[in-house]
């Protein structure tokens, strides 16, 4: 079923965008995340403020839901779910690229003479609502599913061996297909054998991945866009996208966005620090 802001309907609509009711709100919020079976988790806040229909949902005579829709996949799909907060979980195989969601509530059955004061006098006193009617429709929620966004953000990075490097230290190449961190023979090895070691990694996080992407940021806000046609670039750049994060902007320092996208790396040092 098609929804949207400009279609019309012979009986009283609760939404933001008419003004078939003199007060009232379908009030609707939702958090989209993937999880590590590859499903859409959607948490849905749904809260409606219309005693009337709210009655009808109470006499099981309405139902309130959201309509999830996937064009690219031609995925459809009306997903009944109560008001207040609730998580339902889809197949994210089934979902790529631009997803809207549009909550609404309509009539499980028909309903006769329906009446509340707060419908506008062009209604009548009393209209009859067909099975299947949408009484109220909330905002249009997008989003966007891009299954490289939700790799691990380790994945765009690669160890590699340079000569010329001192022993301790490391350099990075931003130029290749992932971003290169390069190391001396003997620290490379050091370094490649603590990726193995859970504790080790968390150090990793903050001592070699952390400026490795601040170099990267830095670059990015010099105005050079060489490093946006690496393969790597896309997945950083979601990344990003899913934070509200500009990595070109000159405005936040490459330290405090570093820390965001790898999510305060500082604190898992702590933890670790913690066991010691």
């Amino acid at each position: 079923m098609k929804l949207n802001e400009s279609m019309r309907y012979p009986h009283p609509v609760l939404s933001d965008f008419s003004s078939d009711y003199v007060t009232g709100e379908f009030r609707c919020s939702f958090v989209q995340q993937m999880t590590a079976e590859g499903e859409l988790k959607l948490t849905a806040e749904l809260e409606l403020a219309s005693a009337d229909l709210e009655k009808l949902i109470q006499n099981q005579q309405a139902a309130t839901g959201y309509f999830v829709v996937c064009r690219r996949t031609y995925f459809n799909f009306l997903q009944p779910a109560p008001l207040g907060r609730s998580e339902r979980h889809f197949d994210g195989a089934k979902l790529f690229g631009t997803v809207t969601i549009r909550p609404a509530v309509w009539t499980l059955v028909p309903v006769q003479n329906f009446s509340s004061a707060l419908i506008h006098k062009e209604f009548g006193t009393a209209v009859d609502l067909p099975k299947g009617s949408v009484v109220a429709l909330g905002p249009e929620f997008r989003f966007s599913i891009d299954k490289k966004k939700f790799k691990p953000f380790e994945s765009i990075f690669e160890l590699a061996v340079a000569e010329g490097i001192e022993p301790g230290m490391v350099q990075v190449d931003p130029l290749r297909d992932r971003i290169t961190i390069l190391a001396e023979p003997k620290t490379h090895k050091e370094l490649a054998e603590m990726r193995n070691v859970p504790a080790a990694r968390n150090i990793l996080l903050g001592s070699v991945y952390m400026p490795a992407v601040m170099e990267v940021l830095a670059l990015l806000q010099s105005g050079d866009t060489t490093a946006t046609g690496m393969n790597w670039y896309r997945i950083f750049k979601a990344k990003c996208d899913d934070l509200g994060i500009d990595p070109a902007n000159r405005n936040d320092t490459p330290l405090l966005t570093a820390q965001k996208l790898l999510r305060a790396p500082l604190k898992k040092v702590i933890s670790v620090a913690g066991t010691i």
